[in-house]
């Protein structure tokens, strides 16, 4: 078969990826045997400034082919402006269809995925759709981490209802894995041509949080429907060292301080001399429960460095001024 006609073309698969050449083949493989119709949907893989062969392994994988021999296209895109945020609006601008869905090069879709997204967005109203994004743990985590496992990009707790959120400018739990947007409805929200202005998402292996729930933000405010669609399902593998203590610790920062971000930028709450004066209050605090802590949880010592990481995000504030 030939490439994807307009007329057929329904939904633009976007996979951003630095360094990934080791782990997104996996998502071409389950792109490759989705039950959405030949030809109803293309593939960008977004190589973000990596420095392994991305583009060579996108090209010679045999899920490429495969793809490509349904109709499906499938493109590098080159970003070499490193930053998720970057490579996400690199991918809305090559895109082709009006739906737009966005795979992590470590996301899984189910065989329906594809099919059930493109039905959703029959609805000109629906600006943004949440998956339903589930755990796939190289090694079972320990309760300490089960119990901030949303923090790993993971929302099946969510549940099997849809979720409404509004057509509001009104903060909703937006996951970056598996969102799917329209693509006008992300052109006109999101100042692409900006990106400085955004947040910058996660650059190379340093972590930022808060981007994700900024596009829903963002959709939301421009008038459109944001839902969590849960008939969208997606598998996140969860390597061995997204459990390790030290990048968790990373990771509960850079997700609170872009929480606080976020505040000063669309909400106006300022992060103010009291704030920091009771955000250390809550950090001394933390020292007084350890013995509790050590006495409930089985976990204690890592409960306590998360806690205390948490109170310490915190007491810094913000990312950036705002």
């Amino acid at each position: 078969m030939g490439n994807s006609t307009p007329d057929s073309l329904r939904a633009s698969v976007v996979i951003p990826t630095f360094n990934g050449a080791a782990r997104f083949p996996r998502v071409l493989a389950a792109l490759a045997e989705q039950t959405a119709p030949d030809g109803s949907f293309e593939v960008l893989v977004v190589d973000n400034a990596s420095t392994d062969n991305t583009a060579e392994v996108a090209e010679r994988d045999p899920s490429t082919q495969r793809l490509r021999n349904r109709g499906c296209e499938v493109r590098v895109v080159a970003e070499p402006h490193q930053g998720l945020t970057h490579a996400r609006i690199a991918g809305i601008k090559g895109a082709r269809a009006a739906a737009i869905c966005f795979l992590d090069d470590d996301n899984v879709p189910d065989r329906d995925y594809i099919e059930n997204g493109i039905a959703l967005f029959d609805e000109p109203s629906l600006g943004l759709a949440v998956a339903n994004v589930r755990p796939l743990w190289e090694t079972q985590p320990s309760p300490s981490v089960e119990r901030r496992k949303h923090l790993l990009a993971l929302n099946d707790y969510m549940g099997d209802q849809t979720r409404e959120f509004g057509a509001v400018a009104v903060a909703a739990p937006t996951i970056g894995a598996g969102m799917w947007v329209r693509r006008d409805a992300y052109l006109k929200a999101i100042p692409c041509d900006r990106p400085d202005l955004l947040m910058a998402g996660r650059v190379g292996s340093q972590l930022v949080g808060g981007e994700d729930i900024e596009i829903g933000y963002l959709i939301g405010k421009a008038g459109y429907q944001r839902i969590y669609a849960p008939a969208l399902k997606v598998s996140h593998r969860i390597p061995r060292g997204r459990l390790e203590t030290a990048y968790l610790i990373r990771l509960i920062e850079a997700i609170i301080r872009g929480e606080l971000t976020l505040r000063e930028k669309y909400e106006g709450k300022r992060f103010r001399f009291r704030d920091r004066v009771i955000a250390l209050v809550r950090l001394a605090g933390v020292f007084c429960a350890i013995p509790a802590l050590l006495m409930i949880r089985r976990d204690g010592r890592r409960e306590i460095l998360f806690v205390i990481a948490a109170r310490r995000a915190y007491l810094k504030g913000p990312i950036k001024a705002v």
